[in-house]
């Protein structure tokens, strides 16, 4: 430095880095848009000291994008930020309130009341398991993760998946064990889950009997709790309903169900939710379909769900008829 120069002071320095800093942003700028071959766009290196050097709408709406927008940019601070606002829609969605979430926790919440509950803090467990539903469930994950989890925990995936990401047909085959359930539940949320025709049955006879005589061959729970949420039943598979079922949920099932059929195909049913199904709720059909049921063949009967359907009177009458306690009939 010579004798007669003055030394710059702080905003000077601060100047003159901001200058060479704008001016390498400019150059690597023009050196990306060559190399895609795009238009050169009206870029300068001049740079005012007083003006902005973020875009006004940086903290708007709006959010990055990597994509290129239709018109030149103004200035070199906004092609370095390209910015493409998005628009919220004024309106909701025109999907229907069964596709969602919280529909999905109210409907299950009367077979399962422990799905519902809040959780200010949800586990450790709880956030692992919502990592691994977005794994795909393709063969290597079936055979190197999917043995290692604990059937208890592999239901409180299935509860987890059926309220917040309901799973695929495939998903719930590679979920669910040999017997077709997950520690003694199954939960089916459609559209885009089904039941299969050979969803409850049994193994043929020499696979049963090659497990009996393993050494190390645990018996499985058997199935207690089976829910179906916006899907379809069809009779054959209704049939096979295993007969230790305590806990039966059937909620806006799309297609009308033989109820006649139940008690002697589950005798043992606590626990029955018919919630919005739209074949109960006028009244003539609910009448017709609840009347032809032998409501006294359920021995074991505490838990009555027809939300969203029409309830007549006989039939409450006629459900705790020779009863000691009541049923409850949620409505």
């Amino acid at each position: 430095m010579q004798a007669n120069e003055k030394p710059l002071s702080r905003t000077q320095s601060a100047s003159i880095i901001n200058t060479k800093i704008h001016n390498i942003r400019v150059e690597s700028l023009r050196h990306a848009r060559n190399q895609k071959h795009l238009p050169l766009a009206d870029l300068t290196t001049r740079h005012t000291h007083n003006s902005p050097t973020l875009p006004a709408n940086l903290l708007a709406d709006a959010t990055y994008t990597q994509e290129v927008i239709s018109r030149r940019p103004r200035d070199a601070r906004e092609a370095l930020f390209v910015i493409k606002r998005v628009d919220r829609p004024q309106h909701e969605p025109t999907a229907t309130i069964t596709s969602t979430s919280t529909w999905r926790a109210e409907a299950l919440s009367l077979t399962i009341p422990a799905i519902e509950e809040p959780q200010n803090v949800p586990p450790l467990t709880s956030l692992c398991l919502q990592i691994l539903r977005m794994a795909p469930f393709d063969a290597d994950f079936s055979e190197n993760i999917l043995p290692f989890i604990p059937p208890h925990l592999r239901r409180t995936l299935l509860r987890w998946s059926a309220v917040h990401a309901p799973l695929t047909t495939h998903q719930l085959r590679a979920l669910c064990s040999s017997d077709g359930d997950v520690a003694g539940e199954l939960i089916v949320v459609g559209p885009d889950a089904g039941l299969r025709e050979d969803q409850f049955k049994h193994p043929d006879a020499d696979s049963c009997l090659a497990e009996w005589e393993s050494e190390d061959w645990v018996a499985p729970p058997p199935m207690h709790t089976f829910i179906l949420v916006s899907s379809h039943l069809a009779v054959s598979v209704m049939c096979t309903l295993p007969a230790t079922l305590t806990h039966l949920a059937l909620v806006n099932v799309s297609n009308p169900v033989s109820l006649h059929r139940l008690p002697t195909i589950c005798p043992l049913v606590e626990s029955l939710d018919l919630s919005y199904n739209t074949w109960l709720v006028a009244e003539a059909e609910a009448r017709e379909r609840l009347g032809k049921v032998q409501w006294s063949r359920w021995h074991q009967l505490r838990i009555l769900g027809i939300r969203g359907c029409h309830v007549p009177t006989a039939i409450v009458v006629e459900v705790n008829k020779g009863r000691w306690d009541d049923v409850q009939v949620v409505k």
